[in-house]
């Protein structure tokens, strides 16, 4: 795989564009795709001014972001939600101030990070880890909260997935199918573990989904959650995909370590040896809790760690967790172009994002700075503007 990447043999050659790209996200915003108008060519042969059409290129907008965690402080803020629409937890406004972000891309992606229960199932703690974490479980609305603003598809391996073994992931996923969810990570059956391409606006496109490590004993049935000890699981399935027609991959990886602002260097070595073994074009990295720099390893796209999307983190009392930097996230949007037959690039324009400390409200920070309809308090402008301010020491400019 590699000398055929060295020798320009790629089935599906990428040149990827780092920095800034040139869609403002207000505009995308505005629109659930990016058009882009046919040309007309005049032959200049023709009278009757009949003109040549040429297709638009083709194109993808993906949209990854962070953690999703329910601690108490997320479940009380859905609970008071809740009190207005008549459900037990109401999720749907806690995530509505990235709706317009996730709505306007072709395929969004969100990492559910713990297993989702039952309707009847009391969400919470349920006992320790034999390595020391929580044993966690989220409400069944958590679903609806997340499809309600427009989030396509879910990665489901992290350390949490197995926290309450088979019973756990078979409701996740049977919750996210009924929320009309798709998902990739955990499975119910060997079938269903089986990298499958899909298709989005078109374009064959390939998600998978692992973790690094897991915050208890792995099950004996494998299949259930996709580890990755080494980066050849992830390579295997990579060509797997590739051989099934997939002209876009992407993989979600979950990490061990937390609250570091760049990859350990055992990261980055498996990142780099995933990407010179197999034909990935974007890497998103979960499990930090804090936003890490974007780079390209490789020829490969890689958001090194997304942060978290919503947590209960962030506030006093939570130990190392009460670090203001685990309000801090990115919606890793990546807008892929088609610039001749099987040749793409990938272009980042990656958005800030910050969890309100005191109502758990998830925004696109600039997006909200500057609409005179979000009707923010001076501290919620203060706030976001830290939350900007710590993201771009790390990453760099963010829209």
């Amino acid at each position: 795989m590699v000398a055929a990447k060295a020798q320009g043999r790629r089935p599906f050659a990428w040149r990827v564009a780092l920095g800034i790209a040139t869609i403002a996200v207000g505009a995308l915003a505005s629109q659930a795709t990016i058009a882009l108008a046919p040309l007309s060519v005049d032959t200049g042969a023709q009278s009757s001014q009949q003109a040549v059409r040429v297709n638009p290129p083709r194109s993808l907008i993906v949209t990854a972001g962070g953690d999703i965690l329910s601690e108490w402080a997320v479940r009380e803020a859905a609970t008071k939600a809740g009190l207005a629409s008549g459900a037990r937890f109401d999720f749907t406004p806690i995530f509505s101030g990235v709706r317009a972000i996730a709505e306007s891309s072709d395929l969004a992606i969100c990492h559910m990070e713990l297993p989702i229960g039952w309707p009847n199932q009391a969400p919470g703690v349920y006992g320790r880890s034999p390595f020391g974490g929580n044993l966690l479980l989220a409400p069944f609305e958590l679903a609806t909260g997340v499809s309600a603003n427009g989030f396509d598809r879910c990665s489901t391996a992290s350390n949490h997935s197995y926290d309450l073994g088979t019973p756990g992931i078979v409701s996740t996923l049977e919750v996210l199918d009924a929320a009309g969810i798709s998902h990739v990570g955990t499975a119910r059956n060997p079938s269903e573990a089986t990298p499958r391409v899909f298709i989005v606006k078109g374009i064959k496109v390939g998600h998978l989904s692992y973790t690094r490590y897991s915050n208890t004993v792995q099950p004996r049935d494998t299949w259930l959650q996709n580890f990755a000890s080494s980066p050849t699981p992830v390579a295997d399935d990579v060509t797997r995909l590739r051989n099934a027609g997939a002209e876009i991959v992407i993989v979600s990886l979950h990490l061990s370590q937390e609250m570091l602002t760049a990859p350990t260097a055992n990261d980055r070595n498996f990142a780099t040896q995933l990407t010179a073994a197999a034909d990935i074009d974007l890497v998103i990295h979960h499990g930090p809790h804090v936003v890490q720099p974007v780079e390209v390893v490789n020829g490969t796209l890689i958001y090194w760690s997304v942060g978290n999307m919503v947590s209960g983190m962030g506030v006093p009392g939570q130990g190392r967790y009460e670090d203001v930097r685990t309000l801090d996230g990115l919606m890793a949007t990546v807008r892929f172009l088609e610039t001749s037959s099987g040749a793409w690039m990938a272009q980042p324009f990656t958005v800030g994002v910050c969890t309100d400390p005191h109502t758990r409200l998830v925004r696109a920070a600039r997006l909200a700075l500057s609409d005179p309809r979000a009707g923010l308090t001076d501290q919620t402008r203060l706030e976001l503007e830290q939350c900007l301010t710590r993201t771009e020491w790390v990453v760099g400019p963010v829209r």
